[in-house]
């Protein structure tokens, strides 16, 4: 039997989501999946058992990169483009162990979804200009509107969050 619990927020907190995960594996249910929006964790009954888990958020994760965290003992879970999510034993060596690649991960993804945050809110800009000047029903207005809203919303939190995770990064570093 399954069970499902609504995401904290994995593009800004992420340290809040793995930690509701490791709660939750020390209760016996453990992540299986996730729903296709990312909304949703779905966690599998089992025994109880301390696990960390990891975020990693590559674009492309290659078989070779796979089989390095396996090799490690981080176990996937959840592979998406963009998003992994990595269990292993309670103490198992962190996936980043290098200061600079876990830096420069976080550094790109940022760099990408503010590009993408950036054109989506300029689209959203440029149509609610063009809504005074188009003839359109009134419908498509909204629908390209609502979609418009979303996109850059959706791009959005995760550069707030990128900003966010590269400050406590460098503040960390610097202690």
């Amino acid at each position: 039997m399954a069970k499902y619990k609504m995401c904290k927020g994995l593009a800004i907190s992420p340290e809040k989501d793995m930690q509701l995960l490791k709660d939750m594996s020390k209760k016996g249910w453990h992540l299986s999946g996730m729903s296709a929006f990312g909304f949703l964790y779905r966690f599998e009954q089992g025994e109880p058992c301390d696990y960390d888990y990891a975020l990693n958020m590559e674009k492309e994760l290659d078989q070779d990169m796979l089989a390095y965290y396996e090799a490690s003992g981080w176990s996937p879970i959840v592979v998406y483009s963009g998003l992994q999510i990595f269990r292993a034993k309670e103490g198992t060596t962190p996936i980043f162990t290098d200061q600079e690649s876990e830096e420069e991960l976080i550094r790109r993804n940022k760099k990408t979804y503010g590009i993408w945050a950036s054109i989506f809110a300029l689209l959203l800009v440029g149509w609610i200009f063009l809504i005074g000047f188009l003839d359109l029903m009134p419908i498509i207005d909204l629908v390209i509107l609502t979609a418009l809203i979303i996109c850059f919303v959706f791009t959005f939190l995760p550069f707030l969050g990128f900003c966010k995770s590269l400050f406590k990064f460098r503040k960390t570093i610097k202690q």
